[in-house]
């Protein structure tokens, strides 16, 4: 009867509305294998290993009390503290010591200095060789003031080094948000499914119509391709924590 033309039609355009992004995203797939097999040197032609299920991946545990020295990997800060070193030879001993005493706490995704009130006052060194240059952004008159190169390295070892730290309380912020948001999708998701098996088994009862079953699938296929998008998100955020840590971290840091 025209119901069942109805519902037929309706279940092919549920079909086809997915089903038309598959080769887009097999497309996708193969330029990404292609880009591998550049990047390791391999013929185009070559196989990409396949390995975990991408649901079955986690980012690695970030341990606490990791020291900000680790940034100092960074190209960007190696460069940035290689230039405030040449500036002024008595900066060369004391370069370590420009990076502030801080603490990368993966649990608390946040980064933090002991004893510092205000990331402010990170850069209120005292009475250090630069302590004139970061006493609130003025540069004070006196023997001890350093040469307008040494000025500007410094200044841009500070602007470098609080990019870095800017980066890595992101990422870090990232990777908890994203770590919530992938556990509340899959609720999501599982509940979904749940729904689905109650609208089967009612349409197939002859309690509801069709409609039902497939606004529950569309339901259901969203809330997965949600779910992917952000445990893709996740790791990609702990990718970039390992970049802008400058190379990632070990058990011995």
């Amino acid at each position: 009867g025209y119901t069942s033309q109805l519902e037929y039609a309706q279940a092919r355009a549920e079909y086809e509305s997915p089903a038309q992004a598959v080769p887009q995203a097999e497309l996708a797939v193969a330029r990404q294998e292609n880009a591998l097999l550049l990047l390791i040197g391999d013929s185009p032609s070559g196989e990409i290993a396949r390995g975990a299920a991408l649901s079955a991946l986690r980012p690695p545990p970030v341990p606490d009390g990791l020291p900000a020295d680790l940034l100092r990997r960074r190209p960007d800060i190696a460069q940035a503290e290689f230039q405030l070193a040449v500036s002024d030879a008595n900066l060369s001993a004391a370069r370590k010591a420009f990076l502030p005493r801080l603490h990368l706490s993966g649990s608390a995704g946040l980064l933090y200095a002991s004893g510092v009130a205000s990331p402010v006052r990170i850069w209120s060194l005292g009475g250090s060789i630069l302590a004139p240059l970061f006493e609130g952004g003025r540069i004070e008159a006196g023997a001890q003031v350093a040469t307008a190169q040494r000025d500007q390295a410094a200044f841009a070892y500070r602007r470098t080094a609080l990019t870095a730290f800017r980066e890595v309380n992101d990422n870090l912020a990232a990777l908890r948000q994203l770590e919530a948001q992938v556990l509340h999708l899959g609720q999501q998701r599982d509940a979904l499914a749940a729904a689905l098996r109650h609208a089967t088994n009612r349409y197939r009862a002859g309690y509801s119509p069709y409609l039902e079953q497939l606004d529950a699938q569309r339901g259901l296929l969203s809330a997965e391709l949600s779910l992917i998008q952000a445990q893709a998100d996740w790791l990609n955020a702990s990718v970039a924590l390992y970049q802008a840590m400058g190379g990632g971290w070990s058990r011995t840091d």
